[in-house]
């Protein structure tokens, strides 16, 4: 969805449409708000029922002050402009103008639902304002506010979208708090309001939301891109102007097009600023700053546009989006193209209908549009914004499934939503075309559980794009996917690992749970078949002449219960019941694969990497054997690089260094350096520590998806460090991570570097040439 500023920066070709810009302005008189009413309410009586609602506001706040001594009634008068510009109906704008009345004043909601009736007595009651921004406490408030919060927006959509008026408010008389106060509201508005505004697909409130917090968090860049749009801004109309006369021209002759309306819009100014660090970019490198927007009469029109607009224009490769056919957010459609005119100037064009402009503009807003003598049936409306929206069934999922636990803490559900539902994602397709939209990272086995719970359940694998792959399976946006089953197939505890949404797990533990309740009932035949199972297992270390690099019981209970079984007997009877066979059971769970035998001595070495399960070490050196090796600290080699060995003076046997660390050639003793390869066999079982350092800009949820990225792809995190920039909202960041070898680091770079806001990620070295 492309982000531009409210400001129309040329005129309109016609003028029949109504404004989907928000005028973000302080209100001081009621009849301000009414005229913005009447553009859309002609029925007297729902006038008068709005206005009995803002004199009793305005009673109830008559004794109150803002920061800077305005009446306070300005702040709801003000939200319910807002909610006026967006077409709310008579009740949501009761509700603008009431929702502060309860948390300040010494009104009961009973006398709310008496005055003015239920309905807006339970918007005014989920929307009354919480504050937790005293710093000692304000991240367990914050929990518990933003859960009461995603609960209430997923019964009723309105609740949202009152609080992001009364937070646009907020966020224009900011100035009156103190400067620390400004930025914690600021982070809060940037991180949580703009991000639900733009998962509902409200994207001018949150631009808006997201310029003004950018001012309050970064004031010197803000202006420096300010000042930069200002000083090209009379060349770039004159020459999107010039364009879209031209196409109006050609595009208005055909008689088979339909146009409604043809102006330019400009970026915002985060937009901006955000493109420019994510994609390491100068502001005079950026070509699309203004887009040109056509309104078509029809979805056939559009189309026919864009064809037309590829024979007349240059279009650039890779810079096409269909966002009709997949609706972006599951609500946003348009075309998107970006093209080059003859004297090579670029400029991006969207193309969509009335409605679909309406939609882009105000989102879940778009739908509860105030129509003359409709009558609402909530829960009939709230289903209707879900089935586009697909967020608030899942917010309710959630919310049924941490309750069933017994011990759930009380800021999981909201640390849930913020990976599941807010974070970044991805958008797949089913067969029929539906839009499915995951978490990024989100596998095979999540996308089948997103779709029915049995359908996960009897999952074996997916035909991606027409091919056939595991439920192991990373997911990208655009893919078509569809799922294959088995009625013999049923979940297992290697499900914990590959599912990444807490739906899909929550689902995996239930079935394991009821599964194993089930299963008590029969307690003296689990017990037979587990002592089966393991007399089968020492039979096979017994046959194989392998008991001396048997883990000891402790070593076998650690690994059996960091792999999600409760005790070894259920380890047991899942092997028992055919989930791993003894092989695979004694092979991960019951051998120590680091063995040694110091008597054996080392083979003839003809290459960098050996294969041999008599050593002891991953490293071995020529004509040496079992010697102690270790590690550099300053290189952290990994298989299989070209390494090194520096005889240690110490006498600490070889430090391994990878051939073109600058430590070894900082000293003339080059004797001391001996050859040495990797051994294989021991280095295939092993995990080598070493170290990335990323930059990105920051966002909710960053941390998290290279955290699950690392997951996924089987490294095992040690250490991460974080450094934020409050100004810039740059990250710079180090992770200290173990891996198998320089293949699965190179997969786990472009995998991180794939991930949203990632500008750069690289090995991190202390020392090399």
């Amino acid at each position: 969805m492309g982000d531009f500023m409210a400001g129309i920066i040329l005129p309109r070709r016609t003028s029949k449409r109504a404004s989907t810009n928000l005028d973000i302005v302080e209100i001081k008189e009621y009849i301000t708000l009414e005229n913005e009413l009447k553009k859309y309410i002609k029925d007297r009586k729902a006038l008068n029922k709005i206005k009995e609602a803002y004199l009793f506001a305005e009673k109830m706040h008559s004794n109150q002050k803002r920061k800077n001594g305005d009446p306070y009634i300005y702040h709801p008068l003000s939200t319910a402009y807002y909610l006026a510009q967006l077409q709310m109906g008579p009740k949501t704008i009761k509700a603008g103008l009431l929702h502060d009345v309860v948390e300040d004043t010494p009104v009961k909601i009973e006398e709310i639902e008496e005055k003015f009736g239920n309905e807006i007595a339970s918007l005014v009651e989920s929307v009354t304002k919480v504050s937790y921004f005293a710093e000692e406490n304000r991240e367990q408030i914050k929990s518990e506010y933003l859960r009461k919060l995603y609960i209430s927006m997923a019964k009723d959509i309105r609740v949202i979208i009152i609080k992001i008026a009364d937070r646009l408010h907020n966020m224009l008389t900011i100035e009156n708090l103190p400067e620390e106060k400004q930025k914690v509201i600021a982070k809060e508005t940037l991180t949580i309001y703009a991000a639900i505004a733009h998962r509902i697909g409200m994207k001018n409130a949150k631009s808006k939301l997201e310029d003004m917090a950018f001012k309050v968090l970064n004031l010197k860049d803000f202006e420096d891109i300010k000042n930069l749009i200002e000083k090209g801004r009379e060349s770039r109309e004159v020459n999107i102007a010039k364009t879209i006369d031209d196409i109006s021209f050609f595009l208005r002759k055909e008689k088979h097009i339909k146009i409604i309306d043809i102006f330019g819009r400009e970026k915002t100014i985060y937009s901006i600023y955000r493109k420019m660090n994510v994609n390491g970019k100068q502001f005079e490198e950026l070509h699309d700053l203004v887009a040109i927007r056509i309104i078509a009469k029809s979805t056939d029109d559009c189309y026919k546009i864009l064809g037309y607009l590829h024979q007349k224009y240059l279009p650039l490769s890779g810079r096409f989006k269909d966002y009709i056919a997949t609706p972006k957010n599951n609500v946003y459609q348009s075309l998107h193209t970006t093209l080059s005119n003859s004297k090579g100037m670029f400029f991006e064009v969207q193309i969509r209908t009335q409605q679909m402009d309406d939609v882009a503009e105000a989102g879940a807003a778009a739908h509860w549009r105030y129509k003359e003598g409709e009558v609402v049936d909530i829960d009939k409306r709230q289903k209707q914004i879900d089935e586009q929206i697909d967020i608030f069934s899942r917010i309710l999922d959630l919310t049924d499934q941490i309750n069933e636990e017994e011990n759930s803490k009380e800021r999981e559900l909201e640390n849930q939503l913020q990976k599941d539902v807010f974070g970044s994602m991805i958008y797949v397709l089913t067969p029929t075309q539906n839009v499915i939209t995951l978490p990024y990272g989100a596998t095979v086995l999540d996308f089948a559980y997103r779709i029915h719970t049995e359908i996960g359940e009897k999952t074996t694998g997916a035909k991606i794009d027409g091919i056939f792959s595991p439920i192991n399976t990373v997911l990208e946006s655009g893919q078509v996917v569809e799922i294959k089953t088995s009625s013999k197939q049923q979940p297992t505890h290697e499900w914990l690992k590959i599912a990444t949404t807490s739906n899909a797990k929550n689902r995996i533990r239930k079935y394991l749970g009821n599964k194993l309740k089930e299963d008590n009932s029969f307690d003296e035949d689990r017990k037979e078949l587990a002592r089966k199972t393991e007399n089968l297992i020492n039979s096979y270390i017994n046959q194989k002449e392998i008991k001396w690099k048997r883990k000891s019981p402790s070593e076998v209970l650690e690994v059996v219960k960091k792999a999600g079984y409760a005790s070894l007997e259920e380890f047991l009877i899942s092997v028992g019941k055919g989930e791993l066979s003894i092989v695979e059971a004694t092979d991960k769970f019951f051998i120590n694969h680091n063995f040694s035998k110091d008597e054996e001595a080392l083979r003839s070495i003809k290459s960098k990497t050996i294969n041999d399960r008599s050593l002891k070490n991953d490293i071995v050196i020529d004509g040496i054997t079992n010697i102690k090796t270790s590690i550099a600290s300053c290189c952290l080699p990994i298989p299989y690089e070209d390494v090194i060995g520096y005889v240690a003076k110490s006498g600490n046997g070889i430090k391994v260094h990878l051939k073109e660390c600058y430590n070894l050639y900082a000293t003339e003793e080059t004797k001391r350096l001996v050859q040495v390869q990797w051994n294989s066999a021991v280095a295939e079982n092993s995990l080598y520590t070493t170290k990335l350092k990323y930059f990105a800009t920051d966002r909710p949820n960053l941390l998290y998806d290279i955290s699950r990225a690392l997951s996924n792809l089987k490294a095992t995190t040690i250490n991460v460090k974080i450094g934020v920039d409050d100004k810039s909202l740059l990250v710079n960041g180090e992770l200290t991570i173990k891996v198998k070898s320089s293949a699965q680091l190179n997969q786990i770079i472009l995998t991180i570097k794939s991930i949203a806001n990632i500008i750069d990620c690289e090995r991190s070295f202390k020392s090399i040439k």
